[in-house]
Formats: C-alpha cells, sequence, structure tokens
C-alpha cells in the first residue's frame, strides 16, 4: 500500500478542518480495494407497484375518463348529463350488453336534440389537456332504427368553451367501436369530455374513452409518459407487481385476477378497489381498477424500462386482516394453474395455449420471467399448506422459476418466527420476503440487520420497506434512515438480493396510504426524498463489496430518561402498589392511599379508589404520569387490573416531557399481543414480542427493567418484550467496486445535525485521479420535503473531485447522503 501525503477534497477549508479535527478526531473509513468480499447482486434495487393511491387508474394508466364502463357501484360516477335546449333521458341499462364481462352501458333517448344532449366526463378530479396536442377518442356505440344523427365528441375548458372536436357517424343496430382523434386549441386543468346525440332517437354508449396521444412510446392504451420517465431514470432491476394487498382482495372474489387483465380493453371486467376501504378516514368508495393497466402492459413496461418482472399471484387466501377466507387445499387446482399459465404467458412459444394469447397482443417474444411470488403477506399453518402446493407444481414444470415467498406482514413477530421456523428447518424456499413499515430510528438500527443472518438458509426479498416518521409525508429524516438501512443491504447483498421500497404512487388528494415514493396530481410529477436515495443507490450499484472498517469518533451514547405513567387505549383498568427502583435503593413508591397530587392524567376518567388508580372509561385513550423526568436506568415494578374494554393495559416509562414516552403495551392489537412502542414507533431493535391476552378482573405484576441501552419487561414473573436501543452513529457506510468503470463507490450516510469529518484510506492503490465525484443528497433540514412548487428542494447534486492519494480528507455534510465515485489508476 502507498500511503500519500493527505489531500483535502474541496468540500471545507482545509484550516478549519483541521481544527475541527483536533476538536473531534475525524472518522476514518478504510477500504481494501484489492480484496472484494462478494458479488452483488444485481437485482438488489427494484420498484413495486400497486394500485394504491389511484397508481393506476387515475395515475400511470394514462386513460382520462373515470367509469368509462359504467361499471361503479354507482353507475354514472364521474359522469353529468348535458342538456343544450334538448329534451331527452339518461338511463343505466345492461339488457343485450356489449359483453358479459363488462354488463352496464348508458342509454340516451332523446325526445329533441337542440343544440345536443347527452353526457359529460370530468375524468379524476378534471381532465387535463395541453394546447396543441392530439387526444385519442374512443367509443363503443350503437342506435335505435329511429336514430339518424351522429355523436359529436367535445373537449370543453372549465367554463365550457370548445378546446376540440370529432364528429363520428355510421352508427347501426350493432354494437361498433368508432375511434377519433381531437386536437386541442388550448391548454386546461379541469377539461371535461362531453359526447353529444345530435338527433331525436336512442343511442347505447360503452367504453367510451379519452387517451393522450402522447402517452409512453406513443402506445394506444398506453401509460403516463412523465410517470414512466421517472420510473426508467430509476434504472431499477426488476418491477414488483399487482401488490400488495390487491393480491388478496378483501375477499376472494375481490382478489386480482390475471386473466382479467389481459386482451381487449373492453373484455376486462372491472373489479373493486380493495383500498375502497383503506385506513381512518381516508376511504374511496368509488375506487375501481379498470384492469387496463393488466399483466401484458406490466411485462411490456418492465421490458421497455430494463426490469426483470416480477408478479405476485394470490395462494388461495383472502386478506387475513379483513375476511380472511381461504380455498379448500381440495379446491386449490384453478389457482396453481393460474400461476403455471402465466409462466406460459410470459415465457411460453407463440404456438402455446396461452404465449399465442401474448402473441395476439404483438408480443411473439418472451418475456423471460425468472420470478414468481406465491401469496403476498400470508402467514400461519394455511398458507404453508397452500404454498407446498404451489411449490411442487410449479417447481415441477418451471425448475427455474424462483418463488417468493412471504414471512408474514412484519419482522419480529410471531408469525415472521413461525416463518423461519420452517424454511430453517426443512421447508425449500428460494426468497423469503420480508417487510418493514417503521420509525426512522428502527431502520438506523436496523442497519445492521443481516450482519449475522443465517447464510445456510434461503436468500431474502426485503419486499416491502420505508420511514414513517410520526405522519409527516416524505422528508429527508425518513429517506436518510431508508438510505442508512440500504447500506445493510449492499454489504449483505449475498444474502438480501432483492429490495424494494414500497408503495411507489401517490396522488395528490386520493391516498389511502403515506408515505409514497413518487407523487403526482393530473399534469405534474415530482419524487420525493426517498425516490433519490432509491434512484442513487441503483444507478450507483456496484458490482462487489469490498471490506471497509469504519473507526474513530462516535457519538455521545444515547441516554434514555424520564418519567413513568399508566394508561389504556380503548379500556378500562386500575393500578396499584407502583415502585420505582435503581441500584437497589427505593425512588418512588405511591399505594395511592393518600396524597396522589403528583400523578398528572390526560384523558379518560381518573379517580383514586381503595388505594389504587382507577381510569373508567372504556373509549380513546387515558394516560397519567409521575415522577422526576431524569430518572434513567430504573426497574419500575406494579399491579395492574384490566376492567374492561376490548384491550389490556399500557405502562409507561423514559417519557420526556418533550417526547413521547417508552410504552409497553399489555393486551394490544385487539387483546392479542404484548408489544413495546419506542418513542412512538414499535418494534424497535432485536425486540421479541409474544402473544398475549389480558384477562378482565384479575391483577397481573408488571416489572420493566430498563439499563442502558437494554429494556426488558416481565408479566407475573415472565418476559414479554425486549429491545436494544442502539446509538445513531456518526456514519452508516458501504463501499464497493465498479467493474466496468474501474471506480471505487463509497456510500455513506450522516442522519445527524452536525457534519461528520472523515479520512478515507484506499488501500492497495496509488490515489484517486481527476474524474472522481461526489453524489450529495442533503438539504438545510432534515424535516424539508419536495412538493409541486418546489420539487428539487431535497435532489442531488454533482461536485467534481480533485486528483488526491490513497489517504485523503473528506466531509460529509450534515443530513446527507453522498455517493463517492472515486476514480482509481487502472
Amino acid at each position: 500500500m502507498r500511503v500519500t501525503k493527505p489531500v483535502f477534497t474541496g468540500l471545507l477549508a482545509l484550516a478549519p478542518l483541521l481544527v475541527s479535527m483536533a476538536a473531534e478526531p475525524a472518522v476514518t473509513l478504510t477500504i481494501d480495494v484489492a480484496h472484494p468480499v462478494h458479488e452483488v447482486s444485481p437485482m438488489l434495487h427494484g420498484i413495486f407497484f400497486e394500485d394504491i393511491n389511484y397508481g393506476a387508474d387515475g395515475g400511470l394508466y394514462a386513460e382520462l375518463v373515470q367509469n368509462r364502463s359504467f361499471e361503479h357501484a354507482e353507475h354514472l360516477y364521474a359522469w353529468g348529463t348535458v342538456n343544450r335546449d334538448a329534451q331527452g333521458t339518461v338511463t343505466v341499462e345492461s339488457g343485450d350488453p356489449l359483453n358479459a364481462k363488462n354488463p352496464h352501458y348508458v342509454r340516451l333517448v332523446v325526445q329533441d336534440a337542440g343544440r345536443g344532449f347527452g353526457v359529460a366526463n370530468y375524468g379524476y378530479g378534471g381532465i387535463a389537456v395541453r394546447a396543441g396536442e392530439n387526444y385519442l377518442f374512443s367509443a363503443r356505440a350503437r342506435a335505435g332504427a329511429d336514430y339518424h344523427g351522429t355523436l359529436r365528441a367535445v373537449i370543453e375548458d372549465e367554463t365550457g368553451r370548445p378546446l376540440g372536436e370529432c364528429q363520428t357517424t355510421g352508427l347501426s343496430a350493432q354494437w361498433q367501436k368508432f375511434d377519433a382523434v381531437i386536437k386541442s386549441s388550448g391548454a386546461a386543468a379541469h377539461a371535461r369530455l362531453v359526447v353529444l346525440a345530435t338527433a331525436p332517437g336512442r343511442v347505447d354508449l360503452d367504453m367510451i374513452s379519452l387517451f393522450p396521444e402522447n402517452t409512453w412510446k406513443r402506445r394506444p392504451n398506453g401509460l403516463r409518459a412523465d410517470l414512466v420517465q421517472m420510473l426508467a431514470d430509476m434504472h431499477p432491476a426488476f418491477m414488483r407487481f399487482p401488490g400488495g394487498c390487491i393480491v388478496e382482495g378483501m375477499d376472494l372474489p375481490n382478489r386480482y385476477q390475471w386473466k382479467d387483465t389481459i386482451g381487449d380493453i373492453a373484455e376486462r371486467p372491472e373489479n373493486w378497489n380493495r383500498w375502497q376501504d383503506a385506513i381512518g378516514d381516508q376511504t374511496a368508495p368509488q375506487y375501481y381498477q379498470t384492469c387496463g393497466l393488466g399483466f401484458f402492459e406490466y411485462f411490456q413496461l418492465c421490458e421497455d424500462i430494463g426490469a426483470a418482472p416480477l408478479p405476485i399471484l394470490n395462494c388461495g387466501m383472502a386478506c387475513q386482516y379483513e375476511s380472511a377466507q381461504l380455498v379448500p387445499l381440495d379446491q386449490l387446482r384453478s389457482f396453481v394453474q393460474d400461476a403455471l399459465d402465466l409462466v406460459e404467458f410470459a415465457n411460453g412459444p407463440a404456438t402455446s395455449e396461452w404465449g399465442s394469447k401474448r402473441a395476439a397482443m404483438g408480443h411473439p417474444e418472451p418475456f423471460h420471467l425468472k420470478f414468481l411470488g406465491v401469496g403476498n403477506e400470508q402467514w400461519g399453518e394455511p398458507y404453508f399448506d397452500r404454498y407446498r402446493v404451489f411449490r411442487a407444481a410449479i417447481k415441477a414444470k418451471y425448475p427455474d422459476i424462483q418463488i417468493v415467498t412471504p414471512a408474514g406482514p412484519g419482522v419480529g413477530d410471531r408469525w415472521w418466527e413461525l416463518a423461519w421456523t420452517k424454511f430453517r428447518g426443512g421447508l425449500p424456499a428460494d426468497l423469503v420476503d420480508e417487510h418493514y413499515y417503521r420509525g426512522p430510528r428502527w431502520f438506523l438500527d436496523n442497519a445492521v440487520r443481516y450482519d449475522d443472518y443465517d447464510r445456510a438458509g434461503p436468500r431474502i426479498f426485503a419486499g416491502e420497506y420505508a420511514a414513517h416518521d410520526n405522519g409527516r409525508r416524505n422528508n429527508l429524516r425518513a429517506a436518510l434512515a431508508e438510505a442508512a438501512f440500504m447500506t445493510g443491504l449492499v454489504r449483505n447483498s449475498d444474502l438480501v438480493t432483492l429490495s424494494s421500497y414500497a408503495p411507489l404512487f401517490a396522488k395528490a388528494g386520493a391516498t389511502q396510504w403515506t408515505p409514497d415514493l413518487i407523487w403526482c396530481d393530473n399534469t405534474r410529477v415530482f419524487g420525493s426524498p426517498s425516490y433519490y436515495v432509491q434512484l442513487l443507490f441503483s444507478r450507483n450499484r456496484p458490482d462487489a463489496v469490498l471490506p471497509l472498517k469504519l473507526a474513530g469518533a462516535c457519538l455521545k451514547a444515547d441516554e434514555f430518561p424520564g418519567r413513568i405513567g399508566v394508561g389504556t387505549d380503548d379500556s378500562a383498568a386500575e393500578f396499584k402498589d407502583v415502585v420505582v427502583t435503581k441500584d437497589g435503593s427505593t425512588l418512588y413508591h405511591s399505594e395511592f392511599s393518600g396524597d396522589s397530587s403528583d400523578w398528572k392524567a390526560s384523558g379518560g376518567a381518573w379517580a383514586f379508589v381503595d388505594g389504587a388508580l382507577r381510569q373508567t372509561a372504556v373509549e380513546g385513550s387515558a394516560h397519567a404520569f409521575a415522577g422526576d423526568p431524569a430518572w434513567s436506568d430504573v426497574t419500575l415494578s406494579l399491579k395492574a387490573r384490566k376492567l374492561g374494554g376490548r384491550q389490556g393495559f399500557v405502562v409507561s416509562f423514559q417519557a420526556a416531557a418533550d417526547g413521547l414516552p417508552t410504552r409497553l403495551l399489555l393486551g394490544s392489537n385487539g387483546n392479542t399481543q404484548n408489544m413495546l412502542e419506542i418513542g412512538g414507533q414499535l418494534w424497535s431493535t432485536y425486540q421479541r414480542d409474544v402473544p398475549g391476552t389480558i384477562e378482565t378482573g384479575r391483577w397481573y405484576d408488571v416489572r420493566v427493567v430498563s439499563k442502558g441501552r437494554s429494556i426488558k419487561c416481565y408479566l407475573d414473573g415472565k418476559l414479554v418484550s425486549e429491545a436494544i436501543r442502539r446509538n445513531v452513529q456518526p456514519l452508516y457506510a458501504v463501499a464497493g467496486l465498479d467493474r466496468k468503470s474501474g471506480d471505487v463507490v463509497l456510500f455513506a450516510v450522516n442522519p445527524n445535525e452536525k457534519a461528520t469529518d472523515s479520512i478515507i484510506d484506499l488501500e492497495d492503490v496509488t490515489g484517486v485521479t481527476t474524474g472522481s465525484r461526489a453524489i450529495v443528497l442533503t438539504s438545510a433540514s432534515a424535516d424539508d420535503e419536495n412538493s409541486f412548487e418546489v420539487p428539487a428542494r431535497v435532489s442531488p447534486h454533482e461536485e467534481a473531485l480533485p486528483a488526491a492519494g490513497a489517504r485523503f480528507l473528506h466531509t460529509f455534510p450534515a443530513n446527507s447522503l453522498t455517493v463517492l465515485r472515486l476514480n482509481i489508476p487502472q
């Protein structure tokens, strides 16, 4: 190794940097360039698509008409009647339909045509059109023998001013498809499409459609070009589709069925979207799937952007959080056959049954499908019974297909533990799908999650993850926590071979879930800070991991002081014999028999009764706190009894005056589980929760021991939950080698409010040449977000780095992800 005098990279003046380093020693990152550890999985960074937040219809799918086939439960949803000095009626009919799969259509019966009588569609919050651009109108129509007019289709702006129109002639008694082009003379964000009958008589209309001509690759039935470009810019390794809970459905009839999504769009039955009933009050009762963006369009999109397809199929189970319907094992054959047929549709020759259907849609060549998921977030023995049937059939016919298998809806719970017990006990699996929706702190803590995972088991697919920062939409803090976690994914990419953030899209004003990667409205799009994290990791993915040692200054160890507390969530309970000790000494003891004014309550109905603190309201949250905010490393003991309600009770500690407490929730999740909630974040590092039910009327002994970073919680002397709180590090980093360019690629995340000075030491090289660069994602505050008004507030910028020796100084800005591409002499 040749060591030269340190050379400054140019991000700070050298003298102030040396002063800073003298006061606080620099972090040293030592990278062994000559001895790669293992290859980086080329499939590591992909994308996850689900039709949530109007991600498909009204989003990526470019159709501008909502409810084009009148199949919504409210059949004329998004439609209105247009009467221009005319007389007539509009009804929804189903007799003698266009086809049985979409049986409803609209009937116009016109007595006096006036200046036109018909219907208008208002799209998804308005139809957006641009001046000078063409729009492709189509409709299926038929007319009674008494009708001798035409159909007039007009795009009108918000004031009713026509921007462009077309006329269709030749209507007959048989259903026909009519196509025309409308050129818009002006721009409008909230236009509408008007379809008018021009003469008296009867006209039936179905599948009324309007597409921009300028879709992605100018394809009919196409996709929004700007949204696809956002995906293409990421260089995703794969694309998971169609979800997500969409796969399962609220019940089995509502499940996603891929065979309904191919062929003529008029023959694709509409499905009500599982996300109609979403989270809290964010419901969308008229949220439906046209399946215009179906499996053929999905495979085609994957091919366009260079992403491997990764479809997920229903395994004979509806959502276990909802109906939990099961297909009996002896009736599973059609579900398994759907999986086999999908592989044939994707890969089979054009002469095969399903390959011929692909060829008929314009793609005789195969799509080269290599992955297939069986189930979404299923868990428990019912899933594994069905998984075995699917796996045996798929592997018998297509042994090279890699099967994705869920480990349940989360990690660290009993369903996850059951799954891994089976996989490590002999149940074969190719890829195990783990999901993590947690707070930013969880992702920082779990950057090392896979460092010590058993390599003898199956590979891992980090299939859904996103940092949820206490209800905020998409800020830099969450994105950097995800980036820190991703350094661990790259470092362990011999084990974690696929990963994808979720969800992908969100439409402003129509969201059921946040945060999300890409935000859009009808005309605009922007990437969240998390989008740019994914983009930077994907576009700079190295070929091999290099050994990296990080040493030097660490942040001061976290302290976790705070008061104690008790409480309830949708239940009533009472508490007594509260004792706080430290190092054998009693700091606090209350039997609630005298003056207990030191307890401060909020919510609920609290009273001191028979030496206990009692809360009797069974709805809502109620909390009471006492003690010294400076308490730390204490043991809290108390007795608690549930009096009623749907859950158990809550014990709080480490409750800072200006922050969220750490809480032990006993009998939570509908009185089914005991768990920890640390600073508002569930399932913290290395936590082990267990199933738990709290009986009404029974006294329980509760003990919580907090010592340093360790938390251990006991119920009647039995350990029911534990966690380790890690210190936030000055840097989270991973290094790799890009063999094509010869670059050493260093990903470094500084999630702290101060810049981190560092020494980068490259072993076995002579130095760094010109052409090296730093790509930095940062902003003034960790709370910063992007928006339609400021879409690039948090976005990467690039800086050239001067030539340097093998050992040089570099400063990583506060709240930043930095990708250093260091050009090494060959």
